[in-house]
């Protein structure tokens, strides 16, 4: 244990010296600047303008009674003309005619997906049943779990804070003390030391894992405050760090120096961040990327964020995290013992 101690206070000091620290907090006040100034939500206009031209208005009545914004209701065509003009990327709907034989003419300055055209077309139909007193029967609606507030805009980016950053931190600082260790010779020095292998990995571990909560905490605490599941937020955080932390020493072991290590080390970063693509459009998400661990992580982080009553998701995500980082350790113990403490 002292021996551990040791280390682990030599490495807190080279990280302070070396700026990682620093570069740590940087990220941290980026991320918490991102919390405080991003709005809540992003006022925009509407996306379609619809013109009533049937006699009475009864279909800008129907819309008006549905909840729709008196904004996109144009009284007259000019009005219409002109805001169509203003915002070429929005669709204009003209509906003439009568409520029993309307006509409808759709026009749009730029292409839109099918998709979006057949829903805009499911809910012209439902205006114009409305608006001829026509109420269709509501079918049966069951919440599996309670249903969960809106997550505001600034707030919705800190699973993927917490979950890409501290898998960087681990991944690539740690590389970097490796390489500086190999630069000044001080890999040769432990070498001859009693210190062994599994106070060099733990050592490594233990400090980025640090590191890792005092970001996590700034970030979570400047967003949400402390009125939040921290078990399960710092248990995610930590497993994370350690995963990353430990595969990434194991597998900067096996490069010489950092210019070595880069693009092979970059297109890991970029395999870890592909998840946030799935995150951020969900309608990516083919079967292989659900296997990288990041994956689960940042759906478990919003879960224990922002609980919507699944928390078998976290359990799952631990549990399976756990299996990872088996086999993270293994690989590690292995790569260390071969590439930095042989001589290799």
């Amino acid at each position: 244990m002292r021996r551990l101690a040791s280390l682990v206070r030599q490495d807190l000091i080279l990280a302070w010296r070396n700026g990682h620290i620093v570069v740590v907090l940087a990220i941290a006040a980026l991320m918490i600047a991102l919390i405080v100034f991003l709005p809540e939500k992003i006022a925009s206009g509407p996306g379609e303008y619809v013109l009533d031209e049937i006699p009475g208005a009864p279909v800008r009545a129907a819309v008006l009674r549905l909840g729709g914004d008196a904004s996109s209701l144009p009284r007259t065509r000019e009005e219409y003309e002109t805001l169509l003009e203003s915002r070429p990327n929005t669709i204009g709907i003209e509906i003439s005619g009568s409520l029993d034989d309307p006509v409808v003419q759709i026009v749009t300055r730029t292409s839109a997906p099918e998709q979006t055209m057949n829903l805009l077309v499911a809910s012209i139909e439902q205006v114009l049943r409305d608006a001829r007193g026509e109420q269709p029967a509501e079918p049966p609606v069951e919440f599996l779990r309670p249903q969960a507030p809106v997550v505001p805009l600034n707030l919705s980016g800190i699973p993927i804070f917490l979950a890409f950053e501290v898998g960087i931190l681990g991944f690539l600082l740690v590389a970097v003390f490796v390489f500086g260790e190999k630069q000044e010779a001080t890999i040769r020095a432990y070498r001859v030391s009693p210190g062994g292998l599994w106070p060099y990995i733990v050592s490594k571990a233990i400090v980025f894992v640090l590191i890792s909560i005092v970001y996590g905490v700034l970030v979570v605490a400047a967003g949400l405050g402390f009125a939040v599941d921290w078990l399960s937020i710092l248990a995610l955080v930590v497993w994370a760090s350690l995963f990353m932390t430990i595969f990434g020493l194991g597998f900067a072991a096996w490069f010489r120096n950092l210019s070595h290590w880069f693009f092979p080390g970059l297109a890991v970063l970029v395999l870890n961040l592909l998840p946030f693509v799935s995150y951020v459009y969900p309608v990516w998400s083919p079967a292989w990327v659900t296997f990288v661990p990041s994956y689960a992580l940042v759906y478990a982080l919003r879960e224990a964020l922002f609980p919507t009553g699944n928390r078998e998701l976290i359990v799952q995500t631990l549990a399976t995290g756990s299996a990872w980082l088996c086999a993270a350790v293994v690989f590690c113990a292995l790569s260390v013992r071969a590439r930095l403490l042989k001589g290799a």
